[in-house]
């Protein structure tokens, strides 16, 4: 059996109006392709469902029978263009957020689509780097939220905000006493850094932050987790190294220590695809960057403050 969605309607339509010519003009097609349509349906069903004289059309029993499976059908197909159609239109949207976003400005974010979009559908992954890098040009994930510019073909990056590294250390070790600890320290103790396989930034890019001291690190591998690296350092694998972010949480077993030389900063931001204009994403990147706004004004407030990059977007840049 097969048949079309326009059969249908052509053959409902003339079932109620009982004429080629009237039901063609209804229709808005010519009489021959009406009758092209109605007889395509009887060859796909095998039945005559009209019988048609000079003066009147009538259904057959075939027809009459037909007519509320041919009803429900239709009713069917409308029903799940209702749903697909409500179901393109919400505001849903899926991201990786950074340890930095997770702890700090994802909670605000969380917050402002709750007040101000609840309907908005907001899921967050726990990804590696490695499976970031993959899943947005993939669709998988729509944004990345407080993450280094990764090289992905067709990011567009909005810079949030710029981060000094902290050393992170047990605080049961000896430089838990101490005010501050310098890069000197890493002659000796490792660094516990992300596997390969997880980033394969993270330990180029310390090597990069020493070779100016001309110390050559040497890592504590571990999983990518924030909270996995911490749980190293508090057991004494190393010291970790993180964005001062993160020093306005409460992480049991370790202290956070400021580094004592000028090492680069890291700039975090928003990372989605050029090519991604829905609805829910121009939400998102507004929320975001006033969420983002607001915090820096929090943390200049309390001598907290890290360097904010600039004020990226202007109120017409933040209109949706």
């Amino acid at each position: 059996m097969d048949f079309r969605i326009r059969q249908l309607q052509c053959f409902l339509t003339l079932a109620e109006v009982l004429n080629y010519g009237k039901t063609a003009r209804s229709l808005y097609i010519s009489q021959p392709t009406l009758t092209f349509q109605i007889k395509g349906l009887e060859h796909a069903l095998g039945v005559r469902l009209f019988e048609r004289t000079r003066q009147h059309v009538r259904l057959t029993e075939a027809g009459a029978a037909f007519r509320e499976y041919a009803k429900s059908i239709l009713d069917t197909v409308d029903a799940a263009r209702d749903c697909l159609q409500s179901l393109d239109s919400r505001l849903r949207l899926t991201i990786a957020c950074g340890p930095v976003g997770q702890f700090v400005l994802l909670p605000n974010v969380i917050r402002m689509l709750a007040d101000e979009y609840p309907t908005f559908e907001l899921e967050v992954c726990d990804m590696t780097t490695e499976q970031q890098m993959a899943a947005l040009p993939e669709g998988k994930v729509d944004a990345l939220l407080m993450m280094p510019a990764l090289p992905i073909e067709g990011i567009h990056f909005d810079p949030l905000r710029q981060e000094k590294m902290m050393a992170v250390v047990s605080s049961e070790s000896q430089l838990a006493q101490q005010s501050s600890v310098s890069v000197q320290v890493f002659r000796s103790t490792p660094i516990i850094a992300s596997r390969l396989k997880d980033c394969r930034f993270h330990q180029p890019a310390l090597h990069s932050m020493l070779a100016p001291f001309g110390i050559t690190p040497k890592f504590t591998e571990s999983p990518q987790s924030c909270s996995v690296q911490f749980a190293y350092a508090s057991a004494g694998e190393g010291i970790a190294i993180t964005t001062e972010g993160i020093r306005t949480c409460v992480v049991p077993g370790v202290t956070m220590l400021p580094i004592e030389e000028e090492l680069p900063p890291v700039t975090l931001g928003l990372a989605f695809l050029e090519s991604n204009l829905s609805p829910a994403m121009k939400i998102f990147r507004k929320v975001v960057l006033i969420a983002s706004r607001r915090l820096a004004a929090t943390a200049r407030t309390s001598r907290l403050a890290p360097v904010v990059v600039k004020e990226f977007a202007s109120r017409r840049e933040m209109a949706v």
